[in-house]
């Protein structure tokens, strides 16, 4: 039988109660503007009518235990987390190839300018040359126009391609910056993992497994959970993830099949841009490690032992491959270990790679548990704003090969202007391939072949004497002049055809001698017109490079041939069809404007999904001051309820203990 005071103590319990409710609804609303705060629960239970060892009963006597709180737990959907991160990702990815795509649009709206633009001194260009057939003014007035005016489109030209370059250098290093950033988010994470796994331990949410212990993950250090949660929708933004919870309430985080952060070991990212910027032949390449603890990740900076330190070369080298460890450069740690390891064998020094890579199979064997092996992982990026990054700087468009980045990024968009600039050059140089090609032509390029060979032989002879100490030129043995003829001979062939080519007459060339793939920095007026830029109208000079011909006589047979080129289609570069210049123009102009606005729409249409999933993981997550007003309320209609509940028992109590057994009372 239950005692007298019995239902005074469920009701105290339920005071308790209906206070706690109270605090955890006031706690809801003082975090209603806090970021990435999940709305917290009472969860209370009925009390179960046990007695001893008789577990689950039906005795009346026991019945009416009240309630009791199992845990605070907070309202969150993995579902809803799950799909909020994805469109993240995407909106991310298709926003930093917007943002980029912007910048470029910015440079080439230039292109369609009706006074400055490459269309209109394109047009400039033309109308100086069509001047020539249409009066009869000074040639030599008319051919510095013509030249002044092809200089104008070089510069444009050149002016796109420096803008270009400078958008590809602040992409680089957002992607840069944004891997620091990932590096950092995945560290806190495991730092999180780990108070989170202390805290359900020291707040005995956990209960004996087989395998040692397992939280009650509804539970526990609900504001840890909503720090880690928060780090999980940033990361989002700048990968693609999935997220999993362990039976210790700890999270994995994963990136495709690859762990980056695994209860409190996390791994190291590290960008690497490979090839030469210049040349831009440069990718950037996202690489891997496998996850470490911070106490791993110091044994794995290798000891500067006292044979290393009496190398200093190897002490710097192994310095700088501890810096980079420590900074998250692993893929540069890795390639610099590799000359580690040659020079200590060099040198007989003993070194123990931390990098599987690295290892031969016997120090596989023998390798720690925290050896780091680092994996290029470039082709898992699907989302988020690396992934956006990426396709915008590797991007090649129909210019990529094999298994190169096929979107239309940085590179497509220099690789097109580079076509048209070597087009340009080509197409009005080979107007001239008549001249060039004939016999007095030919017979001045051997003459300036003939000319180039005398000096290197010359100048090989002077430097093979100054060399050897020879200061008469009789005493040169049959040896010696083998030797310079050998000496010449390695670069003859390709003085010999400078010579000729820098003979031949040209509108434009490139500085080092490109002929049909030079960069378009590197593009100019050619030596032969800025000479004499009457050549332009008659290219024939005498042996002595002279003019031969009346320039006053209205001859435009290659003015004519000029001004056809303006007006015939060509191929450009990888591109599928042929335009005329001035159609490749606006179709370069078009091309990116196209780009930006299909990456609009996919950021419209992805933010519309994007906004309607958070809608709903709020209406789950977040604090509602409706709902909080109707639960005080109602927390407080408990309180008073159970207030008037304990004044009853206490009358009760009181007619029975004070009462009993007066009569008439």
């Amino acid at each position: 039988m239950a005692s007298s005071f019995f239902g005074l103590y469920v009701q105290r319990d339920g005071l308790q109660l209906a206070q706690k409710g109270l605090d955890i609804t006031g706690h809801n609303i003082t975090n209603i503007k806090t970021t990435g705060y999940s709305r917290q629960r009472l969860d209370v239970v009925s009390v179960a009518n046990t007695a001893g060892s008789l577990g689950y009963n039906t005795q009346v006597s026991l019945a009416g235990k009240g309630a009791d709180a199992v845990g605070v737990t907070q309202l969150r959907d993995k579902l809803l987390d799950a799909k909020v991160r994805r469109y993240s990702s995407e909106l991310c990815d298709t926003g930093a190839k917007t943002n980029v795509l912007a910048d470029i649009e910015d440079i080439l709206d230039d292109v369609e300018n009706q006074d400055s633009g490459l269309a209109a001194i394109f047009g400039n260009l033309k109308s100086a040359f069509q001047s020539f057939s249409s009066t009869g003014a000074d040639r030599q007035d008319l051919s510095n126009v013509a030249m002044n005016a092809a200089d104008s489109v070089i510069n444009v030209l050149k002016n796109f391609d420096a803008r270009l370059n400078d958008v590809e250098l602040s992409t680089r290093e957002d992607i840069l910056v944004t891997n620091d950033r990932v590096n950092a988010i995945l560290k806190q994470m495991a730092s999180l993992n780990k108070q989170i796994s202390d805290a359900y331990v020291q707040m005995d949410n956990v209960y004996a497994t087989r395998d040692g212990y397992q939280a009650e993950i509804e539970y526990g250090p609900l504001e840890l959970k909503d720090s880690f949660n928060n780090l999980c929708d940033e990361l989002s933004q700048y990968m693609n993830i999935d997220v999993k919870q362990n039976q210790d309430g700890t999270y994995d985080v994963y990136f495709g099949d690859v762990a980056l952060v695994q209860k409190d070991a996390y791994a190291k990212t590290d960008i690497i841009f490979s090839g030469e910027q210049t040349e831009r032949n440069d990718f950037a390449e996202l690489h891997i490690s496998t996850t470490n603890t911070d106490k791993q990740w110091t044994k794995c900076e290798r000891e500067i032992t006292p044979e290393i330190i009496a190398n200093p070369d190897l002490n710097d080298k192994i310095d700088k491959l501890n810096s980079y460890i420590y900074k998250g450069n692993v893929k540069q740690a890795c390639e610099l270990e590799k000359e580690i390891i040659a020079d200590a064998k060099a040198a007989g020094v003993d070194y123990d790679p931390i990098f599987t890579n690295n290892m031969t199979a016997a120090q596989l064997k023998a390798a720690p548990s925290y050896a780091i092996t680092v994996d290029e992982e470039t082709d898992k990026l699907t989302g988020g704003s690396v992934s956006g990054l990426f396709d915008m700087y590797n991007g090649k468009g129909c210019y990529a090969e094999g298994a190169e980045n096929g979107y239309n990024g940085i590179k497509y968009y220099q690789e097109t202007i580079r076509s048209f600039a070597n087009r340009f050059a080509k197409a009005f140089n080979g107007l001239y391939d008549d001249y060039n090609n004939s016999a007095d032509a030919v017979k001045q390029q051997n003459a300036a072949a003939d000319k180039a060979e005398a000096k290197l032989r010359d100048d090989t002879k002077a430097q093979y004497m100054a060399d050897n100490g020879i200061t008469d030129e009789t005493a040169l043995t049959a040896d010696d002049l083998t030797k310079i003829d050998d000496i010449v001979n390695q670069t003859l062939a390709d003085v010999r055809k400078d010579a000729i080519e820098s003979t031949k007459f040209k509108l434009f060339e490139f500085e080092g001698g490109a002929l049909d793939d030079g960069n378009v920095a590197d593009l100019k007026i050619a030596d032969t017109w800025n000479e004499n830029t009457l050549r332009c109208v008659h290219p024939f000079v005498d042996d002595n490079g002279k003019l031969d011909y009346n320039y006053d006589e209205l001859d435009n047979a290659y003015i004519n041939k000029i001004l056809s080129a303006f007006d015939a289609k060509y191929k450009f570069g990888n591109e599928p069809d042929q335009f005329t210049f001035e159609g490749f123009i606006q179709y370069y102009g078009n091309q990116v404007g196209g780009d930006l606005e299909y990456e609009l729409g996919s950021f419209d249409s992805t933010n519309i999904m994007l906004n309607s999933v958070s809608d709903a993981r709020d209406e789950v997550m977040g604090v509602s001051m409706d709902e909080e007003g109707v639960n005080m309320m109602n927390y407080q209609k408990w309180y008073n309820a159970i207030s008037r509940m304990i004044s009853a028992l206490d009358e009760c109590l009181d007619k029975l203990i004070n009462g009993t057994g007066k009569v008439g009372l």
